[in-house]
């Protein structure tokens, strides 16, 4: 009974301190507020979310709903500080709304966090609407504001922050013509709020099991209690720069953990827990049963121009595209709950592994050596995409042919790159990056410097000079020296080894996309056209796109490509390779086929090529991509 014994102290102090200011009905000088207006609103947003703030570690240690994840109280807190930071008052008080609003799109993550914002948001629509709130009409707000929260939950379940937010809507109705005013209303409602909370621990199943309230429902009761304390104060007292000092305070003194790690997996569960914010052309709710069918934990938050949607799935590409035909998509945040489960409960070693989505390694390896993903991103139109997690090989290819738009890819944020460091380094005492050749990407650069930042002497940033199934392969030997056992400076003297090794040799059906990409000038890319050529790209020793040799038909250009590969065969000899391919599956197979007549040994394995890489070389391109035995001396 510790948590009600302790809600019921912070409700003693509360109570008598209505009692004694039930006389007066004045805003100024600190006494009852009956009236509520919009700078008073944010003021006590702000103070709530720095109190749910305090508690982040009591909310992850109760965690169990919906899965034993260990999170809600960095969700919540993330949210918290995203509206902190980025809703500042300002005039018009409108456009604080608003800011409000928008903050709590772009922070919300998990169940307990998306459906705490869109509470928040429908309270900011209400008072967008009206400036100032007498009693009845803040109750209204608030009755609205739950109601809108459970629509956002595909399936409500009893025994969460829905059930204590409902709850405390009820107790305030059954209150509101014995109470004086807005501030005593809020008072005389925490105790049973309280109660409703400890009931939490009976209703479902998970939670009687583990003896715990559910961890967003103690959320919103602390977000309550910080609402409510600051309510008590006077008018000059109540002001944003305290919230704003205390914001400093906690990123000082404690590094924001933006991730908290999933400490249980169930592998006949989804594997992503998937994040989608959403400007809508359409309305949403017609997709919502398709959504459904392709995962659990659905929640949809926003209002009808823009929206954030919240699913648990093993399809994140799927969601993608379906959202994408009811509107834009502006952010995803796709996170690897399967690769996480494994980082926590069942390390295979201290050295973590991470690779970008320009290193094209089949997911079964990937897996089986615990690699992790930083994906780059591409934009298709206004939609922005993850390479490889919400935009698949499969479905790229088709809309790459079919479209006169390029798709453009960029190098992943520096708070994804962040976020991703600071996980790691929570669970493996040293981190291996590897990435796409710095010359083609400004991926190197970025975790080269966001290393700097987090932990230089723990993250260890290479760049590879190569890309796709040439980076694997580096990637690969990496991985498997991890595994037997080498320390971070065997590691890192194996790729400074095996990095000048690389060869990759592309066949280019055409150059239109390399033009359109900008790779490729329009001067050039017309010759190439009306002499109906077809390059052989390779790269350089510094990383850079070079072309070996140009034919005018395909066939041609894959036996110019072999007599390469058998030239770079007896000069250098090739110790492994592997073939990759866009969308060309019949002209793989041919290539195999001649590739093991002169190496005389299979291909490690034979893959797709990511959409980040296919982008520029376009549907059906072909690539065989070495380690030699020797240092490639690329073209002497």
């Amino acid at each position: 009974m510790k948590c009600l014994s302790v809600s019921f102290r912070h409700y003693s102090s509360l109570s008598c301190t209505s009692m004694n200011k039930r006389r007066s009905r004045v805003i100024q000088g600190g006494s009852i507020v009956e009236l509520m207006n919009r700078r008073t609103f944010h003021d006590l947003i702000l103070c709530g979310a720095n109190e749910v703030i305090r508690h982040k570690e009591e909310l992850n240690s109760i965690n169990v709903f919906p899965v034993n994840d260990g999170d809600t109280g960095s969700n919540l807190a993330y949210l918290m500080e995203t509206i902190i930071r980025e809703s500042r008052w300002k005039e018009p008080s409108s456009e604080t709304l608003k800011q409000l609003k928008s903050a709590c799109l772009r922070g919300s993550r998990g169940n307990s966090g998306m459906i705490f914002s869109q509470f928040i948001i429908s309270m900011c629509n209400f008072l967008l609407n009206n400036k100032e709130l007498k009693q009845r009409h803040f109750l209204d707000m608030c009755e609205q504001s739950v109601k809108q929260a459970y629509q956002a939950v595909a399936s409500p379940q009893e025994g969460t922050i829905l059930t204590v937010m409902k709850a405390w809507v009820r107790v305030m109705r059954s209150n509101v013509d014995r109470t004086v005013g807005i501030q005593e209303m809020l008072i005389e409602s925490y105790g049973e709020v309280c109660i409703s909370l400890e009931n939490t621990k009976t209703q479902m199943d998970i939670l009687r099991k583990h003896n715990v309230v559910d961890a967003g429902a103690k959320g919103f009761v602390h977000f309550l209690y910080g609402f409510i304390t600051e309510i008590k104060k006077p008018k000059a007292e109540r002001t944003e720069s305290e919230a704003a000092y205390q914001y400093e305070t906690y990123q000082q003194g404690h590094e924001m953990e933006i991730n908290h790690l999933i400490s249980h997996y169930d592998d006949n569960g989804y594997r992503y827990c998937s994040e989608f914010l959403m400007n809508w052309d359409t309305d949403y709710f017609p997709v919502k049963e398709e959504l459904a069918r392709l995962g659990d934990s659905l929640v949809s938050v926003g209002d009808d121009k823009q929206g954030k949607i919240h699913i648990h799935t093993n399809d994140p590409d799927q969601i993608a595209d379906l959202l994408a035909q009811k509107g834009t998509l502006v952010y995803q945040k796709v996170d690897d709950m399967r690769r996480q489960h494994e980082m926590i409960s069942a390390p295979k070693a201290s050295i973590a592994l991470l690779v970008d989505s320009a290193c094209d390694l089949p997911q079964q390896l990937m897996d089986e050596h615990r690699i992790h993903l930083l994906p780059l991103q591409i934009q298709i139109g206004n939609s922005s995409y993850l390479d490889k997690v919400t935009l698949k090989p499969e479905s790229f290819y088709d809309k790459l042919a079919s479209s006169d738009i390029q798709p453009k890819s960029s190098q992943p944020s520096p708070e994804s790159i962040t976020r991703k460091y600071r996980e790691l380094l929570n669970h493996y005492d040293q981190v291996v990056s590897i990435h796409v050749s710095g010359a083609l990407s400004g991926t190197y650069d970025a975790c080269s410097t966001v290393a700097k930042q987090v932990n230089s002497s723990r993250i260890h940033v290479f760049n590879s000079r190569t890309l796709s199934g040439a980076l694997g392969l580096i990637v690969l030997q990496a991985a498997k020296a991890i595994a037997a056992g080498a320390s971070i400076e065997e590691i890192k003297k194996l790729l400074r080894d095996q990095i000048p090794k690389s060869e990759i040799l592309v066949s280019v059906p055409t150059l239109k996309y390399m033009v359109r990409g900008g790779r490729v000038s329009p001067l050039k890319g017309k010759v190439a056209a009306w002499l109906n050529m077809k390059p052989i790209v390779s790269l350089d020793g510094e990383g850079k796109s070079v072309l070996y040799g140009k034919t005018l038909f395909r066939k041609s250009n894959m036996g110019k490509m072999i007599r390469m590969l058998e030239q770079i065969h007896q000069k250098y000899d090739i110790a492994q390779y592997v073939l990759l391919h866009a969308g060309a599956s019949e002209e793989i197979e041919r290539c195999r086929k001649l590739t093991e007549s002169i190496t005389g040994a299979k291909p490690l394995y034979i893959s797709d090529v990511s959409p980040v890489i296919g982008a520029s070389a376009g549907k059906g391109a072909i690539s065989v991509a070495m380690l030699l035995a020797n240092d490639n001396r690329r073209g002497d």
